[in-house]
């Protein structure tokens, strides 16, 4: 008997921190990558820089590719987060 009346406790208890466990996962998730995001528009403040004393052509041109990409990405990530926790 003791048995069948430690069952419900087991399958209450896994029922209610799986449920907990994945909103802590998302919310650790969620924060990596909101720190992704922050690093990226950290390096697009480098790529400025850079940009100021860029001579050779191959670099002026690899900083026009890149901050685009960096700059949609960026975006993404952010609106995407927010989004996630609005709904």
């Amino acid at each position: 008997m003791s048995t069948r009346a430690g069952l419900p406790l087991t399958y209450l208890t896994y029922c209610h921190n799986l449920p907990l466990q994945r909103l802590k996962n998302q919310e650790q998730c969620n924060q990596l990558v909101l720190d992704l995001a922050k690093d990226m528009a950290c390096t697009l403040g480098y790529i400025e820089d850079v940009k100021q004393f860029a001579r050779l052509a191959q670099l002026k041109q690899a900083i026009r590719d890149v901050t685009p990409l960096l700059e949609d990405t960026s975006n993404f990530i952010v609106e995407f987060t927010y989004d996630g926790r609005g709904s």
